[in-house]
């Protein structure tokens, strides 16, 4: 049924249509008309054929035959047009005709190219095609209380993927396609019609839109930490004295985790680190970022810091980073965090929050450079003492040297009486050396056994250092000959047997059904049901029996043998009586001869 029509009962007009305010107006202003609740539909006397015609004509209205013939008897002067809006199909409709139509209609209503605003959806997992179908959907709502109010099919044929992407390539700030993007992109509105599927089809882009919401988003995430108090909580963590207790996160086995080791290994200190394996983006950086800040957190008295580590990527990559939930986890995390996520030109909410370095390496080495500062004031600080100690003893011996010779001065230089005065005070000077001696020496003693002590704590920290880079060279071949063992496993999954022997089978299955069907398409095969293969003296194959003549020498060869024959006649071929076409009879000849020359 029409969704607009007019029809006619007795001497009354119904019209009838689906709710549309604009059109209204237009149906009021008939004379006599009056909506009917019950039946959804307006009435107006039938006197008003014409003008109701004439007037809904333009809304693409459809007309009964009754309304029609009306309208012929009042002398309407659209009869042409009315009659092509006649209600009910003239023909049915194939799909393919349908389907053809609609998307007329579509390119009609959309004749130009549009700019739609959406997020990227379904793009990563069919982003290896030549031609990449994806969604571009509609939010309402933030941040993870985010529902999908609407979503349109898109299409982004190789042509204009590889323009895209070297436009991409050439911005400010390059990015990739993936999902959760929010893009802008120009797009033609079209129907597939082989499956009358109604998409969009994208023709370019505009950066400039998605980098700004970028920014616009990390702004908000930065201005709500600063509301909290939270920005600079992280930061504002005092670095430990000896960070030789590391804890990463990162993706396990990949390069950012292996220039960060690398770096930790060759610089000599024994270094204990601890990976949390987590996915450095996509949607799933989030609930693992948390999981590991939140696993650090209750183990803080077992680690003196935490790095963040990722290998480069595109400007989109950092997005994922801009998370509100993730920069609170580390703002409020106990260790201080060190972030490393490999990007030159760009930052991240993560890098603003977090002490950050450039590189997985540049992190690695300012671990390394912390733990060095620290080797060199122990190691300046035994030199100083060691200093201070002799230059002590060698000012207590100049001091003996003195006493002594002020002493025998004296002595030599005084009366009997007087030495035996300078005798007594000599002896009193003596006693009161020796006490001086025997402080002195006490006070040497307690230098040397401090000494003494600070070597041996020394030595003891190398040994436990020794030690600790034992355990972790130990831990370092389990952890790699996990690695091994599962990429064993991943590739003993692709080279099953079951699944070889299963595509082999099939595959020569499929070939036994290929020779058959070459064996019953051979010539030797049709030759077998009965058939002759008939040849001039020339050796061509004859099809037509217009080209032979009475006499004609010809050669014929069967399953068993060949033969030669002369004609005796022929006959023209016979029409068929459906569609006068020629008759698929063959061809009769008269054939007289033997198996040798006729």
């Amino acid at each position: 049924m029409a969704r607009r029509k007019v029809e006619i009962e007795g001497e009354t007009l119904w019209i009838r249509f689906p709710y549309d305010e604009s059109l209204l107006p237009v149906v009021r202003g008939f004379s006599g008309r009056r909506f009917h609740r019950d039946q959804r539909a307006w009435s107006c006397p039938d006197s008003e054929v014409v003008d109701v015609v004439e007037t809904l004509l333009e809304h693409r209205f459809q007309f009964d035959d009754k309304v029609c013939e009306r309208y012929r008897k009042e002398g309407g002067a659209k009869l042409e047009e009315v009659d092509a809006k006649a209600a009910g199909p003239s023909k049915s409709l194939t799909v393919g005709e349908l389907n053809q139509r609609v998307r007329q209609v579509l390119v009609h209503a959309f004749p130009d190219e549009v700019w739609l605003v959406g997020e990227v959806t379904g793009f990563d997992r069919n982003q290896h095609r030549k031609h990449v179908h994806f969604e571009l959907a509609e939010k309402d709502g933030e941040g993870d209380d985010a529902t999908i109010a609407s979503t349109v099919s898109a299409v982004l044929f190789e042509g204009s993927r590889a323009r895209i992407e070297e436009k991409l390539e050439a911005a400010d700030h390059p990015f990739e396609l993936q999902d959760g993007v929010e893009v802008r992109l120009l797009v033609r509105v079209d129907l597939y019609e082989p499956r009358g599927s109604y998409q969009v089809v994208v023709e370019d882009i505009d950066p400039v839109h998605t980098l700004g919401k970028l920014a616009q988003n990390r702004a908000k995430v930065l201005q709500e930490l600063e509301r909290r108090g939270l920005r600079n909580k992280n930061r504002d963590l005092p670095w430990p004295a000896v960070p030789l207790r590391v804890g990463m996160i990162t993706s396990l086995g990949s390069d950012a985790y292996n220039d960060f080791v690398n770096e930790l290994q060759r610089s000599g200190y024994a270094f204990q680190i601890t990976a949390y394996d987590a996915r450095m983006q996509g949607k799933s950086l989030e609930p693992q970022i948390l999981a590991a800040i939140e696993w650090f957190s209750e183990r803080k008295d077992h680690f003196d810091l935490v790095a963040v580590v990722r290998g480069g990527g595109a400007r989109a990559d950092l997005m994922w980073f801009d998370s509100l939930a993730v920069a609170v986890a580390i703002a409020e995390c106990p260790l201080k965090v060190l972030s490393g996520i490999g990007h030159q030109r760009d930052v991240s909410v993560l890098d603003l929050i977090a002490h950050s370095e450039k590189t997985p390496t540049a992190a690695a080495s300012e671990i390394v450079r912390l733990v060095g500062a620290f080797e060199n004031g122990l190691r300046s600080s035994g030199r100083r003492l060691a200093r201070l100690a002799g230059n002590e003893i060698s000012r207590s011996q100049r001091d003996l040297r003195g006493h002594g010779s002020r002493l025998g001065a004296l002595a030599r230089g005084a009366t009997r009486i007087e030495q035996e005065k300078w005798k007594q005070r000599r002896l009193a000077l003596s006693r009161g050396a020796r006490q001086m001696v025997r402080s002195q020496g006490q006070w040497l003693r307690r230098i040397g056994m401090r000494t003494q002590q600070t070597v041996r704590q020394g030595l003891a920290r190398e040994q436990q250092g020794l030690r600790s880079q034992g355990e972790r060279l130990e831990t370092l071949g389990k952890t790699r000959l996990r690695f091994r063992i599962l990429e064993f496993a991943r590739i003993r999954k692709r080279l099953d047997v079951s699944r070889v022997r299963s595509s082999w089978e099939r595959r020569s299955q499929r070939l036994i059904e290929l020779q058959k069907r070459a064996e019953l398409l051979h010539p030797r095969s049709i030759l077998r049901r009965g058939f002759a293969w008939i040849r001039d003296d020339q050796g061509r194959g004859i099809k037509d029996a217009s080209r032979l003549r009475e006499g004609d020498l010809v050669h014929g060869r069967l399953a068993q043998g060949e033969f030669r024959a002369r004609v005796l006649g022929t006959s023209a071929p016979e029409l068929s009586q459906n569609d006068n076409q020629p008759a698929t009879k063959p061809t009769k000849k008269k054939l007289s001869g033997r198996n040798d020359d006729a």
